[in-house]
């Protein structure tokens, strides 16, 4: 068991990455869920971070997990393994621990500490998206049950999931939905778990959906507070996958760079001065973008809400690194390995879905500062 203190060495992740992740080039282009892998990262440890000791993890929180996020890219040159094990532990850490009760904790926490159960979060829904306005699925009141209707999609880990938070509109207020949270299963009875959807990107990460049709679980599955899941849970968690995923994104980007330097000096052209500037700036730039993950991360432990606007200033940079390693490889003719070009086109995908919340998050600081100002 691999316990990860505050101030810790990550090099056995490290390790693992390069023996089992950077090793298996298939992984990049594979449509098969690496479940062998995914069971030696339970044995690891890797699930076992952010987990509270009495729950059968190792401690520690999200700036321990962007960390090792960050070394296991940089040493597998893998992002979609490293997107469903991080969010696998952002479940358990925000969602289980923080929102889940003391018996809730104690039945799952454990096991997705072994790796033994995989969680996915479930909002996302054919055409619209997770938009409240839009969300259609409901979860009715029944005796001591909810019965659940409604259909699922983009849902990370979802074929291979045995646990699904999912979240359904229970009431609603002047025409504005309400919703809650509720755990279910894949063996409770109206879950049907659709196939794995071709995304050509992010592999090995599955994603797919679910079909609920008048599945009823107990009340006692609600998690967190009835009304109050849009805004408790689906909002924040959002940050908190981009938050965690800073960290992965900054050990590819240290993986292309290393790439680069490593075709640099096999031409023997390691000595011109402008080629060494042109590196150096990406350097700084990584180092940069290093910082403001692991800032952020702890701002996130700490619940202070100045870690948002860190993450528009990590995707403004990490948007300049790709332009600029890209022209460097062009300009100077550089040979790039397939790792290395599947590591960036499932970088550029994840800078182009956040891109698409930049405005979003912008307005919503503009505006809270312009009301604050009296």
């Amino acid at each position: 068991m691999n316990m990860i203190p505050s101030r810790q060495s990550y090099s056995w992740i490290s390790r693992f990455a390069i023996e089992h992740v950077a090793s298996r080039a298939d992984l990049q282009t594979a449509w098969d869920f690496p479940h062998d892998i995914w069971q030696k990262m339970g044995e690891a440890g890797f699930f076992q971070i952010g987990i509270a000791p009495e729950y059968g993890g190792s401690g520690g929180g999200f700036r321990q997990l962007t960390e090792a996020g960050e070394v296991f890219v940089r040493s597998g040159y893998n992002m979609g393994l490293a997107l469903s094990w991080l969010c696998q532990q952002s479940i358990a850490i925000y969602l289980i621990s923080g929102f889940g009760n003391e018996k809730q904790r104690k039945k799952i926490l454990p096991l997705m500490a072994k790796g033994k159960l995989i969680a996915s979060f479930a909002v996302s829904e054919p055409k619209h998206g997770a938009r409240p306005k839009l969300l259609t699925s409901t979860a009715v009141p029944e005796g001591n049950c909810y019965k659940l209707n409604g259909e699922k999609t983009y849902l990370t880990n979802g074929p291979v999931a045995g646990l699904f938070i999912v979240v359904a509109i229970t009431s609603e207020d002047q025409q504005q939905k309400k919703f809650s949270a509720f755990l279910v299963t894949d063996s409770n009875e109206g879950v049907s778990v659709s196939p794995q959807m071709k995304i050509d990107f992010l592999k090995p990460s599955p994603h797919g959906g679910i079909k609920l049709h008048e599945c009823c679980v107990p009340a006692s599955s609600m998690l967190g507070e009835k009304d109050t899941a849009y805004t408790n849970i689906v909002i924040p968690f959002s940050d908190v996958e981009n938050i965690v995923m800073m960290g992965a994104a900054a050990g590819g980007m240290g993986a292309e760079l290393m790439d680069v330097i490593l075709e640099i000096n096999a031409r023997r052209i390691n000595e011109n001065k402008s080629l060494q500037s042109e590196v150096g700036a990406l350097d700084s730039l990584l180092e940069t973008m290093r910082a403001i993950a692991h800032e952020a991360a702890q701002k996130l432990d700490q619940q202070d809400n100045t870690a948002v606007p860190l993450t528009l200033i990590f995707d403004e940079l990490a948007e300049g690194f790709q332009s600029r390693i890209t022209a460097m490889v062009k300009k100077w003719e550089l040979k790039t390995p397939q790792r290395y070009n599947i590591l960036q086109a499932d970088l550029n995908i994840l800078g182009l879905l956040n891109k698409k919340n930049i405005p979003r998050k912008q307005m919503k600081l503009g505006s809270e500062l312009l009301q604050g100002v009296k």
